[in-house]
């Protein structure tokens, strides 16, 4: 399962220096750190549970979620807008062990593989909706959404690419080429 990441914030981000010297939640995730910094803000790692209130107070500025995190735990309320930059994914995996795969029948693994894959378009089909109906909500609720010219999206790319040169040796070129065609 999986979904966008988009950035809201105490002000609008509509190209990546408007983030500078803002404090933004992420998780503690290596490349959302530098992700952050390559925006000229501060990366604040921090419990899930504690966001709304640390943007409530101004602990951090701004954070990154998806459409149904932002929603359900009423982000947009405590920030002035949402900006869809679709600049990461928010994935959860179907996980076995290569002994488990390697234990079953050539029959029972071509099944087992096959129910996972139904599993997965299933759950990101969901995820997909989901996240499409709380973006709704959103705007419904009165949150303000900042869509991208094509020539702001492309700011967002250009100041972002150094990081997917960065972490190519760990990640890979062809997840990294997949992903910026995405």
């Amino acid at each position: 399962m999986s979904g966008m990441k988009y950035f809201s914030a105490n002000k609008p981000l509509i190209v990546p220096s408007d983030a500078e010297g803002l404090k933004i939640r992420v998780q503690s995730s290596t490349i959302a750190k530098e992700m952050i910094r390559a925006m000229g803000a501060s990366p604040q790692v921090m419990a899930f549970s504690e966001v709304y209130g640390a943007l409530q107070t101004g602990v951090v500025d701004g954070q990154e979620n998806t459409w149904s995190n932002i929603y359900t735990k009423k982000f947009y309320e405590v920030q002035d807008s949402i900006t869809e930059t679709n600049h990461q994914v928010l994935a959860y995996l179907f996980v076995t062990s290569n002994d488990f795969l390697n234990s079953l029948s050539d029959e029972d693994r071509k099944q087992f593989l096959a129910l996972a894959e139904r599993a997965n378009q299933s759950a990101n089909k969901l995820v997909k909706e989901k996240d499409a109906a709380n973006r709704e909500n959103i705007l419904d609720a009165g949150g303000k959404i900042n869509i991208l010219t094509p020539e702001q999206r492309a700011e967002w790319v250009n100041t972002m690419s150094p990081i997917w040169d960065e972490f190519e040796p760990s990640i890979g070129k062809s997840l990294i080429e997949t992903a910026a065609g995405a």
